[in-house]
């Protein structure tokens, strides 16, 4: 983990692209966060995820919905 100093957390928001991907990220809903979580992780990975957060696998079923723009498994 890299730790920031104060003068390159300056450098970085002066940064548009930064400080707006910044702002989507803490602005991003459960379902929004869940989707980000889900495309970084293998199938594997994903199960492991769904088994220590329970509650999260609704948001795997509505992305699984016709419409969704997701493939149905």
């Amino acid at each position: 983990m890299v730790h920031l100093t104060d003068d390159k957390i300056k450098e970085l928001l002066e940064d548009e692209d930064v400080v707006k991907r910044i702002s989507d990220f803490v602005s991003m809903g459960e379902a929004a966060f869940f989707e980000e979580v889900r495309l970084g992780l293998s199938q594997e990975e994903l199960e492991e995820y769904l088994e220590e957060n329970p509650d999260e696998r609704k948001y795997l079923d509505e992305t699984k919905k016709p419409g969704s723009g997701q493939p149905v498994k």
